[in-house]
């Protein structure tokens, strides 16, 4: 099975996150340079392509190839939750969908493993749950 996660963003929105990589475009010309990294050569690119595009639509998506998935309606549950409610921590999304934390803890950790949810340190060392795309499509 094939699970594609599709991300949409502007060419203006695309830009601020090479901003956030690489500090901005001349400095990924200089690590470009001196690595050669083809990657940085698509970034460096389509930075320069955005610039004069800032508005058009961009969908980027990752594939994740899987002969085991199993999302539970807790799990769809979850994935929507951080999507439209965007829970501050672990604890606060559990008490958004009425769950126990000690519930929720491994099913979000399950998720995370599968690609599916990402985390970055909140307040206190809070782990914030964030998707990193819009929608899911699966091929079988």
């Amino acid at each position: 099975m094939i699970i594609t996660l599709v991300k949409k963003q502007t060419g203006y929105e695309f830009i601020k996150e090479m901003e956030e990589t690489y500090n901005s475009i001349n400095e990924l010309e200089k690590l470009f340079k001196r690595t050669n990294n083809m990657k940085m050569y698509v970034d460096l690119e389509n930075w320069n392509y955005y610039r004069d595009n800032p508005d058009e639509m961009i969908e980027i998506s990752e594939s994740l190839i899987t002969n085991k998935l199993s999302l539970s309606d807790l799990d769809l549950t979850i994935l929507n939750t951080i999507k439209h409610e965007k829970p501050r921590s672990i604890r606060d999304l559990a008490n958004k969908i009425n769950k126990d934390v000690s519930n929720i803890q491994p099913k979000v950790k399950k998720l995370e493993e599968e690609g599916f949810v990402k985390f970055k340190t909140g307040n206190k060392n809070s782990k914030i749950p964030y998707l990193t795309y819009d929608e899911i499509k699966l091929e079988i």
